[in-house]
């Protein structure tokens, strides 16, 4: 009995081990990156490289607000294109979802793999066809084309995550509903979806972090209405020289808020990803 509970012991011992390990693993490079918003530019470079500023600044912040350093409107960009591609992608995989949920048809189950199938295909390898369309239809350098192009990436995993979602509401409330009065389209605005609500939330949260902090598709189809992320690039000279103390502030101005987001809207996120998985 003693040997089995010093066995348990060790077992969890080594179980939050490995979990700092890993925060550590995870956390250090953000931290870095943070902490040279408070550095100066020759600190943020030199080496040996220093843990903590030794003399903490924020004349970054007035650095960065030059114009000629940073164009602030990407973040207006950014928060145009995340809420849209936000939206169109909940709107789109709520419909799917509850459709897959609630009807049969034939070609269910294989479209359904297709959906997943298609969240599978990496952008790299349409990123080419994508730009021949988008000039030949106006879609470059638009909000519109990045935000379909985004709620298109996160429909399919958001589909599967409300479709699960309302495979745990019964048919029996909704029936119920419908009995009283309610037309199946009503039933479906005022019952399922209040009650997906939380799966809702975290489709939301998915769908709006992905846009947010997509760099490959922004890069290759805007010119001007770029997001912050690509702006980001400025910071990297001519010859691959990076100012990291005005890098790492401009990503601690667009990260801040968003963490600060995620931190109220975890729980929704959570509950939305557990409540989805219970019945597929």
């Amino acid at each position: 009995m003693k040997t089995m509970q010093t066995n348990r012991t060790a077992s969890t011992a080594l179980i939050y081990i490995i979990l700092v390990i890993a925060a550590l693993y995870t956390l250090l490079p953000l931290y870095w990156l943070l902490s040279s918003t408070f550095k100066t530019s020759s600190e943020a470079i030199g080496y040996p490289p220093s843990l903590f500023p030794r003399s903490p600044t924020l004349k970054n912040f007035g650095r960065l607000f030059d114009a000629n350093n940073f164009n602030f409107s990407s973040y207006y960009h950014s928060l145009v294109i995340s809420l849209g591609a936000m939206a169109l992608s909940c709107i789109v995989a709520t419909l799917a979802g509850y459709g897959l949920s609630r009807f049969r048809f034939p070609g269910k189950k294989p479209l359904m793999i297709g959906i997943m199938f298609f969240q599978m295909v990496p952008i790299l390898a349409l990123i080419i066809p994508l730009y021949q369309i988008f000039s030949i239809y106006g879609l470059y350098n638009t909000h519109t084309g990045l935000i379909l192009i985004y709620a298109t990436l996160s429909a399919p995993m958001n589909t599967w995550i409300l479709k699960g979602y309302f495979d745990t509401i019964p048919d029996a409330i909704e029936e119920a509903a419908m009995i009283d009065g309610l037309s199946k389209t009503q039933a479906f605005m005022k019952i399922a979806i209040p009650i997906a609500t939380p799966g809702l939330s975290a489709s939301a949260i998915f769908a709006f972090f992905k846009a947010w902090n997509e760099y490959i598709v922004a890069m290759t189809l805007t010119s001007s209405v770029r997001p912050y992320t690509v702006e980001l690039y400025r910071f990297i000279g001519e010859q691959g020289e990076v100012d990291w103390s005005l890098l790492g502030t401009a990503s601690f101005i667009a990260i801040v808020p968003i963490f600060i987001l995620f931190s109220c809207a975890q729980k929704y996120f959570i509950i939305g990803l557990s409540g989805g998985a219970i019945k597929s």
